[in-house]
């Protein structure tokens, strides 16, 4: 980290920037810092600890930030171990006590996928949404987890490659890596039905680009038929009031259902885009 950096972030932060991440034009470039956060464990992450002790199912743990420094530490190291992965991730500028300055990673995937169904061009949305499975598939092959990887987490550059940002998050240390992959694929599948209602087609086109890359044998395949087949009563009693439940209920039945089907071979990956082979 050069002292002038140092000196510049700590100078925007005292004059008031209005938000806790926000960008900086530095050495011809932009970039980004995040200031720490308060520590995130509230009341109900005790109570969401107890039931994954008491249900025996290791993704139900919270993995919440620690916040303060420890989080900012956590989340340098992550970027740190995923750059030496070849991960497309930022790169790390400084850290400090109170905050991080991290290189831009390109455009907010779910910006651009946002634009495209906008402006009607179908193909494009398809193929965005199949290189965001991919890359998750590609990041889980390596041995690595995300802990969100939403569509907001992810990233574009112009040459069409996927990356990530934000891992305030580490399940990592809080669960089998198996266990830690499962729940990512939960938390993507739940992104684009949330982030694009009522588009089974989408859900299936990021799934399916997911599985042409890990196969329906990978390790994390265990915990997410687990999951799937104790959440299925509560499926089951709420699919009769389906038309008056919210609109997070409905997209997570959706989900639920397209990724029962699919684990239990009757919805094979046979037709996903050559982009995400």
């Amino acid at each position: 980290m050069t002292e002038q950096l140092h000196v510049f972030v700590e100078q925007t932060i005292a004059q008031g920037v209005g938000a806790r991440v926000f960008p900086l034009r530095w050495a011809g470039r932009r970039i980004w810092v995040k200031q720490a956060v308060p520590p995130k464990e509230k009341g109900w992450h005790r109570l969401q600890r107890l039931i994954a002790t008491l249900t025996r199912i290791p993704m139900l743990r919270p993995t919440v930030s620690p916040g303060g420094k420890t989080g900012l530490a956590s989340e340098a190291e992550i970027i740190h171990a995923l750059t030496k992965a070849g991960v497309l991730v930022p790169d790390l500028l400084a850290v400090t006590d109170n905050w991080i300055a991290i290189g831009d990673n390109g455009a907010i995937l779910q910006t651009v996928i946002s634009d495209a169904v906008k402006a009607g061009d179908e193909d494009r949305v398809a193929e965005l949404i199949a290189k965001a499975g991919a890359a998750l598939a590609d990041l889980h092959i390596s041995g690595f987890t995300h802990g969100a990887p939403l569509l907001r987490n992810m990233t574009i550059r112009d040459d069409g490659r996927i990356g990530f940002i934000d891992f305030e998050e580490d399940p990592n240390k809080r669960m089998p890596l198996p266990d830690a992959q499962a729940r990512d694929v939960l938390l993507f599948l739940f992104s684009i039905q949330r982030g694009f209602k009522r588009r089974p087609d989408l859900l299936r086109a990021g799934w399916r680009a997911y599985l042409v890359v890990t196969g329906m044998t990978a390790p994390q395949m265990k915990p997410l038929s687990h999951i799937v087949r104790v959440i299925r009563p509560v499926y089951i009693a709420l699919k009769p009031f389906r038309r008056w439940l919210g609109t997070d209920a409905i997209n997570a039945m959706l989900a639920y259902g397209i990724l029962r089907r699919s684990l239990r071979g009757k919805d094979a990956p046979q037709d996903v885009s050559p982009v995400a082979k």
